[in-house]
């Protein structure tokens, strides 16, 4: 990731959510604004991470992978979020990957300087509570998305996570992006393709050179059910 030396621009984006309401003043000069762009990793399965980001600008995307090799899809993570809320308390390695969907901006503060400081500060500790309890529970109604709606609402599902505000035009759709997609929603890559056929013969979708287009964003919200990997 590469750091941005913007202190303003640091200050401003802290402010805008609420971090200076949880964290001192010499933790926030602590803190370091970081990009990340498309695709790269914030924090890999099986690392021990040595930071706790909070995510301000962009989209993460968090899946883990199997004994088998395949990955699966858990959620994606929209501005407040955090990474390593949990790795901070219990002191483990990761248990999942989180990936960057496009570019976003992060700020990130050291588990050295936080450990000797915010058992003793409430407002973080609430702060940190509210994040956990929240992916309990996005992570409790995914699972049953993974588990109980067919492929097409899981797709849909995705197709609509992924989309950024306004746009209509999302995901790559060369074989290799399919194939680990279809892993990641725990299907084949033939059953995910006659998915994607039948969409686009409904017109629902189309594709375009290697990108989706959603063609009628109303009726893939119909099939995702109200259902979001958020």
């Amino acid at each position: 990731m590469r750091e941005i030396m913007d202190f303003g621009l640091l200050r401003q984006l802290a402010r805008e959510h609420g971090l200076n309401q949880v964290l001192d003043e010499p933790a926030l000069a602590e803190l370091r604004l970081l990009e990340a762009s498309k695709g790269e990793v914030i924090c890999a399965k099986g690392e021990r991470p040595e930071r706790l980001y909070f995510l301000v600008q962009g989209k993460l995307k968090i899946y883990t992978t199997l004994p088998n090799g395949k990955s699966l899809l858990l959620r994606f993570s929209m501005p407040p979020a955090l990474v390593g809320d949990l790795e901070l308390v219990n002191g483990k390695e990761a248990k999942n990957t989180v990936e960057s969907v496009n570019k976003s901006l992060l700020l990130s503060v050291s588990y050295r300087y936080l450990q000797n400081t915010y058992a003793e500060n409430p407002k973080f500790l609430h702060f940190m509570l509210s994040h956990v309890t929240h992916k309990l529970y996005t992570f409790s109604n995914l699972s049953s998305l993974n588990l109980l709606y067919p492929v097409e609402s899981r797709f849909a599902s995705y197709l609509l996570s992924t989309l950024e505000q306004g746009e209509q035009v999302t995901e790559e759709i060369q074989t290799s992006k399919l194939t680990e997609l279809a892993d990641m929603l725990g299907t084949s890559y033939r059953h995910l393709n006659r998915v994607i056929h039948d969409l686009c013969d409904r017109e629902i979708i189309r594709k375009e050179q290697r990108n989706i287009v959603i063609c009628n964003l109303e009726q893939l919200r119909e099939i995702a059910g109200g259902n979001m990997y958020e």
